[in-house]
């Protein structure tokens, strides 16, 4: 019964997740593409992403490791925010576990929403610009955010695409597949304001527009059968 009511969650959000990838393909373009484009926070942000895609492309999971072990601690402290005691941490090459006293939906998933490094990474620049303000160039800043939202995401559906994963079994695929896109197109958007190439009212615009079309698609889309099951069947 729960995974039947997570699908329909998940059904019913799909428009949520195409808007949310319009939106991001907007704030990407109008970065790109508009005025100003030759900022150092701009080409900071592509040359990380670029370099991370490169690095990914050409020695494909070298940096699995790495990748487990964000994977795992994601795992513990989302455990640790819901009071969950922390056992054993395993983290090798070819995969790792954590062993909690509870789960949910929350801890389980996590790991493939949450971009671990990136958050680690806006936060030392937060306490790094309070500190000792313009000690490092904004556009450092924004290449790593590049490399790091980039990392993530190849990862993470690398991982997804080549290991049969317990923790999307145990949601059902559709709901798990749908939650992880939506949080990580979430974040993206979070990685294009960050780096300057949109503003962030801009892009909170965008999500708004392109959900509300989504959903608007779907309710045109849906009518037309309903419309005719009515006039076959309910003369």
């Amino acid at each position: 019964m729960r995974r039947f009511a997570l699908m329909l969650v998940g059904l019913a959000g799909l428009p949520l997740a195409w808007g949310l990838a319009r939106a991001f393909w907007d704030g990407l373009v109008a970065g790109m593409l508009g005025e100003g484009w030759l900022t150092p926070g701009k080409i900071g942000f592509a040359s990380g992403a670029a370099a991370m895609t490169a690095l990914y492309l050409w020695k494909g999971r070298a940096l699995s490791i790495v990748y487990v072990f964000a994977h795992e601690m994601t795992h513990a402290v989302v455990g640790l925010l819901f009071l969950a005691r922390v056992h054993r941490v395993s983290v090798g090459e070819t995969g790792g576990f954590v062993e909690l006293s509870k789960s949910n939906l929350a801890i389980t998933l996590a790991p493939y929403c949450v971009p671990f490094y990136l958050l680690i990474a806006l936060g030392v620049c937060a306490l790094t610009t309070w500190l000792w303000p313009g000690a490092v160039p904004f556009w450092a800043w924004a290449a790593a955010f590049g490399a790091l939202t980039f990392f993530h995401v190849l990862y993470t559906f690398d991982t997804l695409l080549s290991v049969a994963q317990p923790d999307v079994r145990e949601y059902g695929r559709l709901f798990s597949y749908w939650l992880i896109v939506s949080v990580n197109l979430l974040f993206a958007s979070l990685a294009l304001t960050l780096s300057g190439q949109t503003g962030a009212a801009a892009q909170g615009r965008r999500v708004a527009q392109r959900t509300a079309e989504a959903y608007a698609a779907t309710g045109h889309a849906l009518a037309v059968p309903l419309r005719f099951a009515q006039e076959r069947f309910c003369p």
